[in-house]
This record gives C-alpha cells, sequence and structure tokens, in this order.
C-alpha cells in the first residue's frame, strides 16, 4: 500500500493544487460548469420523474416498465463503462509516459496493477456515475424511497464501476498481447468492430419495436413475458437491476443475494486480473512500444487527391487542412472511430425500419412527423456527441507544438477557420445522411423532409463552432493520449451548451411545425396570425443559429491570441 500511495500521490497533489487556484478565470469557470451541470442534472431528473410517475399510474404494466427502463439504464451504464475503460486502460497502462520511469524503478508488479486499476477506474467511470444520480434519483423520489434504498444504491454502483474497469482492463491487455505489431491500430479497428457487434446485439436483443405491436404476441402472458426480458441470470447489469428493483417493486427481497453476486464478482475479477496482469504486462507493455507504419499517407494517388482537392485553397489554409488531413490518417486512434460510428449510424436507421407505424391508432401520417421532428433533435444529439470526439479536440490535438503556430507566420483566426471548415464538411455529410436517409424510411412528406435538412444544416453550423470554439477556450495541449481531451471541463461545458441549443432550436419550431401539419391534415389554410406566428418562430432559429455561428468563434479567436502557455 506504501507504493500505491507513493504511485498516486503525484497525481492527488496535482488534482489538489488545481482545487486550491483562487485565480478569478478559473473561479468562474467552475461556478459556470457547476451551474450549467445542475440544470442540466435538473433536466434529466425532470424526465425521468415525470416518465416514473406517469408509469407508477398505470396498473399491473407500470411497475414491470419501470423496471424494463431500469434494467436498458443498467445496461447502457455497462457497454459504456466497458468500452471506456478499454481506451483509459490502454492509455493508462500501456501510453502513459510515466511508465518508462515506473518499470525501470523498484516497484512492485502488484502495486502497479492496483494503482494503474485505480486510475483507469476514477477517469473512465466519473462522468456515467456522475450523470446517473438523477436517473436514479428519480427513482427514489418517484416511488418514495428512503434511507435503505440509497445504502443499496451506493452498494451496488461501487461493484458495478469495479466489474466494468475489470472487463474493459482486461480486453485491453489481452489484445495488446494478441497485436503487438501494428499495435493500436489494430486494437483500434477490433474495439470499434466489437462495440458495432455489441451494441447492434444489444438493440436487436432489446427489440424496442414489440413494445408497441401487442398483436404480435399470442397471449398476454407473451406480452408481459417479453417487456419482463432481458432476465438472464448471467449478466451483471441485470444483478444490479435486481438489487435496485428488489427494494422499489419487492420489498427487499433478494437485494441482499444480488449485492453479495456483485461484490463476489467484481471482487474475484480483481483477483483474476491480477494474476494475469502479473504473467502477461511487461511483455505486453514492451510490444505495444513498437511503432506503427503510415503506409496510406506515403501512397502517391492520396497524395495526388488531395493536392486536387485542395488546389483552390491559399497556400497557408492548403498546408494547415493537409497537416490535419495526413494526421487524421496516420492517428489510428482518430479515423478507426469511423467503423464504431458507422455500426450506430446502421442501428440507428435500422430501428426506423422496423417501426410498425401502420399499426397505431395515430393516423400514419401524423405519426411519422410527429417521430420524424422528434428525430431531428435525436440526430443533433448524435451530432453534438460525434463532434466532441472529433471537433472538439482539433485545436488540442496540436499538442506542445502549438507554439509553432503561434510563432510562425499564420493569422489565428486562419488557423481556426481551417478547422472549422474540414470538420464542418464532415459533420454534416453526417447529419444529412441521417435526416435524409430515416426521412425516407418513414416516409414523410415534402414539408417535413424540407425542414429537416435545412434545420440539421443549420444546427452543424452552431454545433461545430461550438466544438471547435470550446476546445479553443478549454485547451488540453499536455495530456497523454488524445481520447482524455474531450473528457475535460470544456468537453463536459461544450456537451451542455450543444443540448441547450439543441433543445432552443427544437422547442422554437414545435408550434410552426405543428400548425402546419394540422392545416395538412385538416386541408385547411393558415390564418394571418399563425403565418406571424411561423415567421416569428423560424426568425428567431435563424437568429439563435448565426448567434451560435459567430460568438464561439470569436471567442475561441481572442482566446488563442493571448494564450501563452501551452
Amino acid at each position: 500500500m506504501n507504493q500505491v500511495v507513493c504511485l498516486l500521490y503525484p497525481k492527488i497533489i496535482g488534482f489538489k493544487n488545481r482545487l486550491s487556484i483562487r485565480d478569478r478565470s478559473v473561479i468562474i469557470k467552475l461556478t459556470l460548469g457547476i451551474t450549467l451541470g445542475l440544470c442540466f442534472w435538473a433536466g434529466i431528473f425532470a424526465v425521468f420523474y415525470r416518465v416514473l410517475v406517469y408509469l407508477k399510474g398505470i396498473e399491473a404494466l407500470g411497475d414491470i416498465l419501470a423496471a424494463k427502463l431500469l434494467s436498458m439504464v443498467f445496461i447502457t451504464f455497462l457497454s459504456l463503462l466497458i468500452f471506456s475503460n478499454i481506451i483509459t486502460a490502454l492509455s493508462a497502462f500501456f501510453m502513459s509516459e510515466e511508465l518508462q520511469l515506473i518499470i525501470s524503478s523498484p516497484v512492485d508488479g502488484a502495486s502497479l496493477y492496483v494503482t494503474k486499476l485505480l486510475e483507469t477506474m476514477v477517469n473512465s467511470s466519473w462522468m456515467v456515475l456522475l450523470f446517473s444520480l438523477p436517473v436514479f434519483l428519480s427513482y427514489g423520489i418517484a416511488y418514495q424511497q428512503h434511507i435503505p434504498y440509497y445504502c443499496v444504491l451506493i452498494g451496488t454502483m461501487l461493484p458495478f464501476i469495479i466489474i466494468g474497469a475489470v472487463l474493459g482492463t482486461g480486453i485491453a491487455l489481452g489484445l495488446t498481447l494478441v497485436f503487438p505489431a501494428k499495435r493500436i491500430k489494430d486494437i483500434m479497428i477490433l474495439l470499434s468492430l466489437i462495440l458495432g457487434i455489441a451494441l447492434y446485439c444489444l438493440f436487436r436483443y432489446v427489440q424496442p419495436e414489440k413494445l408497441v405491436d401487442p398483436e404480435s404476441f399470442r397471449t398476454v402472458v407473451e406480452y408481459f413475458a417479453s417487456i419482463e426480458a432481458p432476465t438472464s441470470a448471467f449478466r451483471r447489469s441485470q444483478w444490479a437491476t435486481d438489487a435496485i428493483a428488489a427494494l422499489i417493486f419487492r420489498g427487499h427481497d433478494g437485494a441482499l443475494f444480488n449485492l453479495l453476486l456483485l461484490w463476489s464478482t467484481g471482487l474475484a475479477g480483481m483477483v483474476l486480473l491480477q494474476r494475469l496482469f502479473g504473467k502477461v504486462y511487461f511483455e505486453a507493455w514492451t510490444k505495444s512500444q513498437e511503432a506503427s507504419s503510415a503506409k496510406l499517407t506515403r501512397h502517391t494517388v492520396v497524395k495526388r487527391m488531395l493536392d486536387r482537392v485542395l488546389t483552390r485553397l491559399t497556400p497557408s489554409s492548403r498546408a494547415i487542412v493537409t497537416k490535419d488531413l495526413y494526421c487524421f490518417m496516420r492517428d489510428s486512434s482518430q479515423w478507426s472511430q469511423l467503423l464504431v460510428l458507422s455500426a450506430i449510424i446502421f442501428i440507428y436507421l435500422y430501428n426506423f425500419s422496423v417501426l410498425p407505424l401502420e399499426k397505431s391508432p395515430f393516423p400514419t401520417i401524423y405519426l411519422q412527423n410527429f417521430i420524424s421532428f422528434l428525430n431531428l433533435g435525436l440526430a443533433g444529439f448524435t451530432l453534438a456527441a460525434v463532434a466532441v470526439r472529433f471537433a472538439f479536440p482539433a485545436i488540442s490535438i496540436e499538442g506542445e507544438s502549438f507554439w509553432i503556430i503561434k510563432a510562425a507566420p499564420l493569422d489565428l483566426r486562419r488557423f481556426m477557420w481551417c478547422k472549422f471548415w474540414l470538420n464542418f464538411v464532415f459533420l454534416l455529410v453526417l447529419a444529412e445522411g441521417l435526416i435524409i436517409c430515416s426521412n425516407y424510411l418513414l416516409r414523410v412528406g415534402s414539408f417535413m423532409m424540407l425542414v429537416s435538412t435545412i434545420t440539421i444544416a443549420l444546427m452543424t453550423f452552431g454545433i461545430t463552432s461550438l466544438s471547435i470554439g470550446c476546445g479553443a477556450v478549454y485547451p488540453r495541449f499536455d495530456v497523454e493520449n488524445k481520447a482524455q481531451i474531450p473528457t475535460g471541463f470544456g468537453g463536459l461545458i461544450y456537451m451542455i451548451l450543444a443540448i441547450v441549443f439543441i433543445g432552443m432550436v427544437i422547442v422554437l419550431e414545435a408550434g410552426p411545425v405543428y400548425m402546419v401539419l394540422m392545416a395538412q391534415l385538416r386541408r385547411t389554410s393558415l390564418q394571418t396570425i399563425q403565418w406571424i406566428e411561423i415567421i416569428i418562430s423560424f426568425a428567431a432559429v435563424a437568429a439563435i443559429n448565426v448567434f451560435v455561428f459567430y460568438l464561439p468563434m470569436k471567442i475561441g479567436i481572442r482566446k488563442l491570441s493571448v494564450l501563452e502557455k501551452y
């Protein structure tokens, strides 16, 4: 334990020093972040609380649906924890700059294992744990739970996080041992494929389209049995679900047993992982230091294509864009995430194709347009999540060599806008592809198709500007791994601002879209006052998009121009 404390001491002191800084700007940022975080938590809590209150009022079926929702929450959290721990473990166990010093020093292997496992667990789990609190708090208040519920919740989440860390770290150890030569590139490709397959199996196993199609079951008993799935006794997320559900719905029956299952599995997993670590870590770490090739960017065809596409740019802009494209293709941890994105998009669109709209009690055309409008917000959230991974790190990815950009005869304004347009093109293609394909699957009318495509294009301007601007205001040039860039304070601020921006656009457009669709359904013409409301609402949407497009870039450029410490 003395060695573990010694290894953790620099990180603890660094964290303490960051908290003890009395700089006014730091205090303002911290206050703003806490305020926005509390508002975001309040929004999550309000949504889940209203849903649970509604479900609680449904006799017989309400508790089953609430338990089903809880099960889906834990499945989602476990999937996020495992994948996040894999990425973080690769950085903590193999890519950290301090490892060369630690491994060459007389540090016990068990102490190194415990230290890095704790580091992986904290770095990969804090955000999931933080944003899960309002979900579980809504369950506790909606079902009038008391101190035992929160004690069981703490006792459930701790081993749940340990299990996610053990599984993620074990997979990272195994992959690094199996793929020594090509190192992270092959690992990231395989991780992307694994995540895509896992997400697909997860969504298809749940089969959400059956919940709105009771006629597909022969009896009511089969329908109830399907809603209660998944109930596998060997799935870790189900143990956590049963431990919480036992207090809420069954009066403590089974809570202790499921808690013991979670704790015994988590602690046994830590012991088994330590045995694996002792046998394979040094060999895996040695092989992980091998350099990877960059054959793609050396190919003459790639160079010719880039020269033709970028021929109309100015020399300085062409240099920035070419450098970013080359770095993107050479950094496998960046471009291999496109495989994950492709898998998510496939699942996203496939779920629209299996919606049984024709069996709904509402008119099909009404439901089609209603889902299409909701899909506009969902596509915006997806776009914001992709931007935080690809666009937000665009400035920080320069690393400590950013001083070269500052010292070069290059206008920072041009530098920032090159970053903006390069990421904007990618995000616009993704956004329009999602909206057009999903609307085609929903078979919506021309009005909804036009509104959706124009709105998502405008939101792409704002989301890209927010991501680049926030990345410039909160740069992280000193991170050991680029995957850590979005996990800081700036990434949190960006996601909150992006969600608020998307929500404002959706709320402002809801009224005009509803009036137009109702007029089409009833075959009536809009009144003058309605036209005025529509014009004002869409003008407000345009004004918000212009504001969000312009202001973050301006603030980011100003921040970089006065930045002295890289």
